[in-house]
């Protein structure tokens, strides 16, 4: 149907994406909600926005944000070189300059993207309380364990870096996958920039006031039809319908290709009544619709997208910093094609006359071995161009230097020949530092697009990741480690309990911010090679050196282990003989003392028998049974502990005297 009188971004042709959050989701909520809904349509009234009312939204993106969109365009082509457009070349083409192109903007920004990706932002969860401390490490290793999945740290996140960069918007889209075990995989998407709508009302660099958002892409109705099979009546019926969806582009919105069978299909994520909700539509079709499966830990709906911009202006546009660059690298372009125009034309002033045919005096003043034949009495002169030369050649390198200086990201000319030399990492850390607080705001920014991403990703899992599952992780010295969650056990009472149920965890995500690890272990290894040698065992030196990789490292670490020496044939049988003297020693003593004490034993049995048998002969007779009793114990235990030779080692001063 028509919308309104407004141009549609012209978006790029990209790889099929089959994966759709809000259709993949495992919510047992959302399903109940639309098996309610499938049985009676009435049910969902004002629960959901209708397509027009999306249409409208999706137009309010395109008519307000125009500028910014072709902004985004011109940033794409500078960054790629093609800073020149078929105007300005037909217009060199007549001055008879040459085309130049000295594209310093990609260089810029792969610097700009290089040091604020070398930057350590990895998550990390702390308890809210004692209790929920030793769950801190399952949470930070969840988070860990989805990104790695993902390939975020070596895939998503430099792409994401680079193309907020050029275009100023990026980020990713969160997705469940059906998992192995039942519960839904966390995927991370990135999103493609010039796919991207958004509420042009926002003026947050993280997005985070936005009403709606989403991405609209051109697909294969044969894709389309099967990602949604049960609409491909619907999808097909729009090539044998209404022919205005593809005529008139500059009056309506182009849904349809027909040469190409391709449709425009909008996945549209927006606000209503408290609720994030999705829909995908193509035209006036509605594919699909429901509620957002993500919460944040304040149990509020989400959208599922995670988004950030290098800079917005006075009037809430987003820009790159390739529109602080456009000026010098213009100046640089216009300044190198009329340098080199200079260099090779010559400029002729003469009298009426002075030479016989003008157009061939001029094809021999342009080159270098050319011979012009000047009539006698007449006024001839070759202009020599090196003023004008050097002009031109001091306003390229005010241009260079405007764009070198920016955030001091090319170090080459310090560290390079004529510059620094044996420059350590110390040094470039201090040296790179002015440069980065030139690069604060989008810095800053990139850092709680982060934060706010391992968030929403932990958040994801605590409400979807119910069944137990084992997640593997590496320690620092690459040993595998696995973690189980959700899963049962036993407690001291014989009871079943949950061990590291995530749902339960009382946790905060923050950022484990930290130094550049390349260029401490650069200024490390740097010191500990200027000492003398044999002033640090050789294991420290090659643990330091960042250029010696992981597995190397490990290998030399391993053969400069110290080995145990080989067994003394002679030590070993002394120590033999002296175990085996002293077992029988010990048994001789052993047994002399279990004598001693038996025939204790006996005296006393003696002793009271025959104190029984006199009965009252007097106490006489009972200190004579006392003494043989305390001599015979003395004898036992003067056996059982011989006395020392003399001169050998003397009780201690104080101690009591043996019995």
């Amino acid at each position: 149907m028509p919308i309104s009188d407004a141009p549609l971004l012209e978006t790029m042709d990209r790889a099929d994406r089959t994966q759709r959050t809000g259709r993949m989701s495992q919510d047992n909520d959302r399903n109940d909600e639309r098996a309610a809904r499938t049985k009676d349509k009435g049910d969902d009234e004002g629960q959901y926005l209708s397509v027009t009312e999306l249409h409208r939204q999706l137009l309010d993106y395109i008519s307000g944000k125009i500028n910014e969109i072709e902004e985004q365009k011109d940033s794409r082509r500078y960054y790629h070189g093609a800073q020149l457009d078929h105007e300005q070349r037909k217009v060199l083409r007549l001055r008879h300059q040459p085309v130049q192109i000295w594209n310093r903007v990609g260089r810029k920004i792969n610097g700009i993207v290089g040091q604020v990706e070398r930057m350590r932002c990895d998550p990390k969860a702390v308890g809210r309380n004692p209790k929920s401390e030793a769950g801190a490490e399952v949470a930070t290793q969840s988070i860990r364990y989805v990104c790695d999945a993902n390939e975020f740290k070596n895939t998503i996140e430099p792409s994401v870096l680079l193309q907020c960069g050029i275009e100023a918007i990026a980020g990713v889209q969160l997705v469940l996958q059906q998992g192995d075990k039942g519960d839904p995989d966390v995927g991370l998407h990135p999103v493609i920039g010039d796919e991207y709508f958004y509420d042009p009302r926002s003026y947050q660099f993280n997005f985070k006031d936005v009403r709606y958002e989403g991405i609209m892409k051109w697909l294969d109705v044969e894709a389309a039809a099967e990602i949604f099979p049960d609409k491909r009546e619907e999808l097909e019926g729009l090539f044998q319908g209404d022919s205005d969806l593809t005529t008139n582009p500059d009056r309506e919105v182009q849904w349809l290709i027909l040469s190409q069978r391709r449709v425009r299909m909008i996945e549209h994520w927006y606000k209503h009544k408290g609720k994030w909700c999705w829909a995908f539509y193509c035209a006036n079709v509605l594919l699909d619709q429901g509620i957002s499966p993500f919460v944040d830990d304040k149990k509020n709906s989400q959208s599922s997208f995670e988004m950030f911009s290098a800079a917005i202006d006075q009037d809430g546009d987003r820009y790159s910093f390739v529109r602080n660059f456009k000026g010098p690298q213009d100046a640089l372009n216009q300044g190198k094609s009329k340098t080199l125009a200079l260099a090779n034309a010559r400029q002729i002033i003469l009298e009426k006359g002075a030479v016989d045919d003008v157009e061939t005096a001029r094809r021999e003043a342009a080159r270098h071995d050319g011979v012009i034949e000047v009539n006698p009495g007449k006024k001839f002169e070759i202009k020599d161009p090196q003023s004008n030369i050097a002009t031109f050649a001091a306003f390229t390198d005010d241009a260079k230097k405007e764009m070198d200086g920016f955030a001091n990201a090319d170090l080459a000319a310090m560290t390079g020949p004529g510059g620094i030399t044996n420059i350590s990492g110390k040094a470039i850390e201090l040296l790179r530092q002015p440069g980065m607080a030139e690069l604060a705001p989008f810095t800053l920014s990139y850092r709680s697009w982060k934060l706010g991403l391992y968030r929403k990703i932990w958040n994801t899992v605590q409400r979807h990741w119910t069944a137990e599952r084992w997640i593997r992780v590496n320690s620092n010295e690459k040993l595998a480690q696995f973690i189980q969650l959700n899963g049962v056990d036993l407690d001291q009472w014989e009871r079943p309990t949950l061990v590291n149920a995530v749902g339960q965890l009382d946790v905060d995500i923050v950022l484990d911010l930290g130094p550049d690890i390349v260029s401490m272990m650069e200024e490390m290894s740097d010191k500990l090679s200027k000492y003398p040698p044999g002033t640090f065992p050789p294991q420290a030196i090659v643990e330091m050196d960042p250029n010696i990789p992981r597995s190397e490292k490990d290998r030399i670490l391993q053969l400069l282990a110290p080995k145990p020496p080989p067994p003394d044939p002679l030590t070993e049988l002394a120590k033999h003989l002296a175990i085996e003297n002293a077992a029988g020693k010990n048994a001789k003593q052993a047994a002399e003392t279990q004598r001693a004490i038996s025939a204790a034993d006996q005296a006393a049995a003696t002793a009271e028998e025959k104190r029984a048998g006199i009965g009252h002969r007097g106490a006489d007779l009972h200190l004579e049974a006392a003494a043989f009793l305390r001599d015979t114990l003395l004898q036992a235990h003067q056996i059982a502990n011989p006395k020392p030779p003399q001169g050998g080692p003397q009780p201690p001063a104080g101690a009591p005297a043996p019995m």
